[in-house]
């Protein structure tokens, strides 16, 4: 006897039986039961999660024998031959064969004829993207104003392909891939009915190797049955899927977040002598990275309750070790390395792309919480660190001097009256140090880049330009910079001597 695949033995007969699309199955009950069937209908969603199957159930339980009907009989010869797919009056047709206007054309006249024994006649148009528009354009009419005895079903993955006018003739129910847990619990019940012992940990592989299709899932276990036996263990799982072990996943990001690259490179090679896709780890690596930030930020286990205990575990443990912004930026990293491996263009080895950014996410520095700059900050103000340094600058020493002695009080009072009006702006400027004071500038220097940035906004210097002039006593502006080169702890070149990094004055306040 020919073997039947998994996907086509186990499809579902009753819409009891659909996993994981119970807002569309219960509507079209309900429907049905209320005697408010429409004559068109629209089922769009990824592939594998039930679309061809919903369709084919609302075909029987319209012209099921004992119907229309909530849940067709299975018993009577229409239920039967729908299911074996050779219904006289159930058409199905696939949307890549009919993209002519002629066989479309010949397909509409069809309509008039009344059903030979059913009770409707429906046609069924599988992935009815694929036509054209002038096949889209010939079936308009009669889409709209249908026979009694007709009914229309058409399924699509890419709805937005579908003409609007065509969309508007249609009750339109979207499927929704399934979650990891319901594919994992409906694979376990599959296994137990056909006598396979897999575990809990091979499943979850294969329900997340299938990306929320069913049919995916289905196709999987098949081959892995076909490949490992009845008896498979994870490894072997792993090697037919071509996965990386996910203890493998939770090791590298161990070894960044306790920032040991060497650890990083070992795991790493480990990963390329079993010879797993490097960019398939880098995508497991995101995904274990995002799952480690939202429960770091949310701190809810419930949001990954869908994944394996031992995985699970693992997660709510690292997740404590970084902070949110750390596992966001690492997140990011990973995306850039992935956007860089998926290149049509590239001409570097995946690995080394992989272990490159690996490496650089090991030797991170935490970022620091702005709270904490903040408190750092005012622990300077307190205990002296805003008070004025004699400036320095290019000038003779006899108009350093002079600057010196005129911009010291002014400085000093200044930062009392920016205390007094915006403490945030206050612990900004502490941190800088007086430059010059000029006649009718106050320059300002900062050696901390963002804080220039923050400071040089529109508004803010504004601000300050107003409060420096009430303090002055004298139309005022603002210059804010960076501090000059014997001020400044910044490194710098080991040839010249300057700092590494210099960026011009910003005086955008005229």
């Amino acid at each position: 006897m020919t073997y039947q695949v998994l996907a086509r033995r186990l499809r579902p007969q009753r819409f009891a039986d659909v996993v994981g699309q119970e807002h569309v199955t219960r509507t079209l009950q309900g429907a049905i039961s209320a005697g408010r069937v429409a004559h068109a209908f629209l089922f769009t969603g990824p592939r594998g999660v039930g679309k061809t199957t919903t369709a084919r159930l609302l075909a029987k339980a319209l012209n099921c024998d004992a119907g229309p009907i909530a849940e067709p009989c299975n018993t009577c010869s229409n239920c039967h031959e729908i299911a074996e797919g050779n219904a006289f009056d159930v058409l199905e047709i696939d949307g890549a064969s009919h993209t002519q206007v002629d066989k479309m054309r010949d397909l509409m006249e069809t309509v008039a004829h009344r059903p030979i024994k059913s009770r409707f006649k429906i046609y069924i148009i599988d992935e009815v993207h694929m036509l054209s528009q002038h096949s889209f354009n010939a079936l308009l009419k009669t889409l709209e104003e249908p026979p009694p005895h007709v009914k229309f079903i058409f399924a699509t993955t890419d709805p937005h392909k579908v003409l609007a006018t065509v969309l508007s003739r249609c009750q339109r129910y979207d499927l929704r891939r399934i979650g990891l847990g319901e594919l994992r619990a409906h694979l376990r019940k599959t296994v137990d009915a056909e006598g396979i012992a897999l575990s809990d940990a091979g499943l979850a592989l294969i329900a997340r190797e299938a990306e929320g299709s069913l049919r995916d899932a289905q196709s999987l276990l098949d081959q892995v049955l076909a490949t490992a036996g009845q008896g498979a263990d994870d490894a072997a799982v792993r090697e037919v899927l071509g996965a990386a072990d996910r203890r493998l996943v939770v090791a590298v990001t161990d070894a960044v977040l306790a920032g040991d690259p060497a650890a990083c490179l070992r795991h790493l090679n480990e990963l390329h002598t079993y010879g797993y896709d490097a960019q398939r780890f880098c995508r497991d690596l995101l995904e274990h990275f995002r799952n480690l930030a939202v429960l770091r930020t949310t701190g809810e286990r419930q949001l990954v309750a869908e994944l394996p205990e031992a995985e699970a575990e693992a997660l709510a443990a690292q997740a404590e070790r970084r902070s949110a912004d750390d596992l966001q930026r690492f997140f990011r990293l990973l995306l850039e390395a992935d956007e860089t491996l998926s290149a049509p263009a590239r001409t570097v080895e995946l690995r080394l792309v992989l272990e490159m950014c690996v490496l650089r996410l090991a030797t991170l520095p935490p970022l620091l919480p702005v709270e904490d700059i903040l408190r750092r900050l005012e622990a300077l103000g307190a205990g002296g660190a805003a008070a004025p340094a004699a400036p320095a600058s290019a000038a003779p020493p006899s108009a350093r001097a002079s600057q010196a002695t005129s911009g010291a009080g002014l400085w000093e009072r200044f930062l009392a009256r920016v205390r007094e009006d915006k403490v945030s702006l206050y612990l900004a400027l502490a941190a800088g140090k007086v430059v010059g004071a000029e006649t009718d500038v106050l320059r300002i220097g900062l050696e901390n880049e963002a804080m220039r940035r923050e400071l040089t906004r529109a508004q803010t210097l504004e601000r300050l330009r107003t409060i420096a002039g009430a303090v002055a006593g004298r139309e005022m502006r603002i210059a804010i910079g960076p501090l000059p080169a014997e001020q400044s702890s910044a490194p710098r070149c080991g040839v010249c001597g300057n700092p590494a990094r210099e960026a011009p004055w910003i005086n955008p306040s005229i």
